[in-house]
């Protein structure tokens, strides 16, 4: 039972919430419809929190492991989804994380535990930061899902010490309520029966922290609770890039503005309010809307949507120093436009790089991209023919890592191979926001869940096939080749398959714990004996770090030998992957 926050719950909630928010990206893409039915907001909140994610993974693990570490690791998801902010969804989405990481932060000061009282008061100050960032804020956004949220979680706090579910299941349960009623607050979402999609957004998160809390399968529970999808409206389109969770009460004004622009800009905290002061002028002019402003300690990020984005980028040059601005054109083909032409200014370089800058123009061509969590995959990959990715086991390459190498590639075709489930959510927003650039190029993910399915898709490329039909080919064959791999428990814990203990073996057949062994090579031929009863083609191993008393040649040939007393027609292929953490991969055709 939890008793306090700390550095390690955040972690496993941050990266338990942003592969939830991966999986839930689509449908709340499709509840978008305001201020601007452009179908993004799923993608913007995922994108964001990536960053958040990214700038949590680079924080040294804090000495203390109670509050401070608790103050440490959502300031580190603040300022990465402060840095990240996409849409308007993202900026208020960091401001939320701002909130939480504040209150935490004074109770470690103070000297105070972390406690569930804690909790509810970080729901409260996340809540107003949230309202307070936000130019005109009105009813039926995901401002009044958080809203809901903090007060609920301050009732159970009331006069009593609550347990951290009883906290968080509150705030859950507040959110969902105030969800759904917001078509009856927002005209917009009524007419196309569809709820807040921002709103949306933060239901997963409390989702995620309920279940976590609770001892519950996050995975699970967000999935039963995922009820608010919808069939897209028929005028809704699909080209700009703001998102619901804004503040004006039609969508047709916000999409009827020239730009969406997104900046961070240093300035000393005195000078703020005139910098909101004369964005807010501008807005109250007709020229602009959807204006909010999250951030702290002198940088802060700026979203608006404005016809004169010269305007809004002049009055923050004027008063502090602007960059890493996004222009984006609204209600036209959605393109990145570099800074000093969007603005009608001088050297871009004034303004700082975009936050994902165009490539190279694209030439006739096809490469596969290949994520590749070991020096030995990265070789096997690259003689196949494919561009290796590398990256950490478990950590497939992030969005923007994703979007970089398609625009480097310079081809008009790409093959994305993540070689990881938990992957997808990255690789498919990457696609998008290539789409959505105007890049010109054509980028299919091919739903590869483990390296052995990623070797079996490069077996069957043919470059010189047609974009679509190599796709189905390659698709087809990750898709019949099962998967496992051996791994060695850090701790003990409670699987699929039992009660385990540090240093047991486990055996995960598609990702599921199926078998505890006291060796890697009990575990291997007990998970190869089942891997090969349903009979096959070919069975392939990977083999990588920690085998224990065995050798990579030893064990391969121990498994081989396994393979051929029980399926003699089985042909066996082994590679060294020089992966960690995985000590044999497994795949059978």
């Amino acid at each position: 039972m939890l008793e306090t926050l700390n550095g390690s719950g955040v972690r496993i909630w941050a990266r338990t919430g942003l592969a939830a928010l991966g999986r839930a990206r689509e449908e709340i893409d499709a509840l978008n419809v305001f201020p601007v039915p452009d179908a993004d907001t799923g993608t913007n909140l995922f994108l964001t929190f990536e960053v958040a994610c990214e700038s949590l993974d680079a924080l040294a693990p804090a000495t203390h492991d109670g509050p401070a570490g608790a103050a440490a690791a959502l300031g580190a998801l603040a300022a990465g989804a402060l840095k990240g902010a996409h849409g308007n969804s993202g900026v208020i989405l960091s401001q939320l994380l701002r909130g939480l990481a504040d209150v935490v932060a004074a109770a470690a000061r103070e000297g105070r535990p972390a406690g569930p009282r804690v909790l509810a008061a970080a729901f409260a100050e996340a809540g107003e930061l949230a309202w307070q960032a936000v130019g005109m804020p009105v009813e039926g956004t995901i401002l009044s899902v958080v809203r809901a949220a903090a007060e609920a979680a301050g009732a159970v706090a009331d006069g009593r010490e609550p347990t951290f579910t009883e906290v968080a299941e509150a705030a859950r349960d507040a959110a969902e309520s105030a969800l759904d009623r917001t078509p009856a607050q927002l005209a917009v979402l009524r007419e196309n029966g569809v709820v807040d999609a921002g709103g949306r957004g933060v239901c997963v998160l409390l989702e995620v922290l309920a279940a976590l809390l609770g001892g519950y399968d996050p995975e699970r529970a967000v999935r039963s609770r995922s009820v608010h999808a919808r069939a897209q409206p028929a005028f809704v389109q699909r080209d700009a890039s703001t998102e619901s969770g804004s503040t004006q009460e039609s969508p047709l004004t916000s999409f009827s503005l020239s730009y969406e622009v997104i900046y961070l800009v240093d300035i000393p905290s005195e000078k703020l309010g005139e910098l909101r002061a004369d964005i807010e002028e501008l807005c109250a002019e007709g020229a602009g809307d959807s204006l909010v402003i999250a951030g702290g300690e002198g940088t802060y990020r700026l979203h608006v949507h404005i016809d004169q984005p010269g305007a809004a980028i002049e009055a923050a040059i004027r008063l502090g120093r602007p960059y890493d601005l996004r222009i984006t054109a609204l209600a036209t083909e959605c393109t990145e436009m570099s800074a000093a032409a969007a603005a009608g200014l001088g050297a871009a370089s004034t303004l700082g790089e975009q936050a994902v800058p165009l490539g190279p123009a694209p030439t006739p061509g096809r490469i596969v991209l290949a994520a590749a969590p070991g020096p030995g995959i990265a070789d096997l990959f690259e003689q196949a023919g494919a561009v290796p990715l590398p990256c950490q086991p478990g950590r497939p390459p992030t969005s923007g890592q994703l979007s970089r190498a398609i625009l480097d590639s310079a081809v008009t075709e790409v093959i994305v191979l993540i070689n990881d489930a938990d992957g997808f959510a990255a690789a498919y927003a990457a696609a998008e926001q290539v789409h959505r650039g105007g890049s010109g190029v054509r980028v299919a993910v091919v739903p590869s869940k483990a390296v052995v399915q990623g070797i079996a898709a490069l077996a069957v490329h043919e470059p010189g096939r047609r974009f679509d039909a190599d796709i189905v080919a390659m698709t087809a064959a990750a898709g019949a080749t099962r998967h496992g791999a051996l791994q060695i428990a850090e701790d003990d814990a409670w699987t699929m398959a039992g009660v385990c203990h540090a240093g047991d073996a486990l055996g995960l057949i598609e990702g599921d714990v199926a078998l505890i062994a006291a060796s890697v090579r009990d575990a291997a031929f007990e998970l190869v004996d089942r891997m090969v009863s349903a009979g096959g083609e070919m069975v392939t191993l990977v083999t990588g770090g920690g085998l224990g008393d065995d050798s990579a040649e030893d064990l391969v040939e121990a498994v081989t030998a396994r393979v051929h007393a029980r399926r003699p027609e089985m042909d066996v292929i082994a590679y060294d992957g020089g992966q960690s953490g995985w000590p044999l991969l497994i795949g059978v055709e």
